[in-house]
């Protein structure tokens, strides 16, 4: 019985650290949050929403290696954690590893395939590996899972740029502007007026 009370006590006090830690995060807290899901994490070391939290919250503190380890640990408990992946395809663009993100990205669309961001990341993959076609049609199939995410207009408005289609390039850099992305408009003035 008094096994059973300790296991209980424990489980409370590494929830009530998530709690904690998902406050201070949501809260933009970074440091605090990785101090509290650090501790819930002694408790429960496979606890994947923490480790991606505080991967993510590394990530905006731009401790880059941190962070990976935080997902490729969610990844070997959860080898379809979406997120996680979708985690590692950003910094493998950041890197400019662009097949591995390519490959990342095309993982979570095998898992599933509507989720816009994997498409957008796959564009943009492809896009940097001078695979325009392929691109324009990840980001193609990206807006059309989610019509207002700018960034899916944006860059394909730069391929239709590199593609020497102006006309479909302004379109989509008038669409991207219209949803409030600043770096459309700056493009649309430059190429569109």
């Amino acid at each position: 019985m008094k096994k059973y009370i300790l296991f209980f006590l424990l489980i409370s006090c590494a929830s009530e650290e998530s709690r904690l830690a998902d406050i201070y995060y949501q809260n933009k807290n970074y440091n605090k949050a990785i101090e509290y899901y650090t501790e819930s994490l002694k408790l429960k070391p496979n606890d994947t929403q923490s480790l991606y939290r505080r991967g993510r919250s590394y990530e905006e503190l731009k401790q880059f290696d941190k962070a990976l380890i935080d997902y490729n640990k969610v990844i070997s408990i959860d080898s379809e954690n979406v997120n996680a992946i979708l985690s590692l395809a950003i910094n493998s663009l950041r890197e400019k590893q662009y097949l591995d993100a390519e490959l990342y990205s095309k993982k979570v669309i095998k898992i599933n395939p509507d989720l816009h961001d994997a498409y957008y990341l796959l564009g943009r993959s492809q896009q940097y590996q001078g695979f325009f076609s392929d691109a324009v049609r990840s980001y193609q199939t990206s807006i059309s899972l989610n019509s207002d995410f700018s960034e899916s207009y944006y860059y394909l408005g730069l391929v239709y740029l590199k593609l020497k289609n102006d006309k479909n390039a302004c379109k989509n850099f008038s669409i991207a502007t219209s949803l409030n992305n600043s770096e459309a408009k700056k493009i649309q003035k430059r190429y569109c007026y």
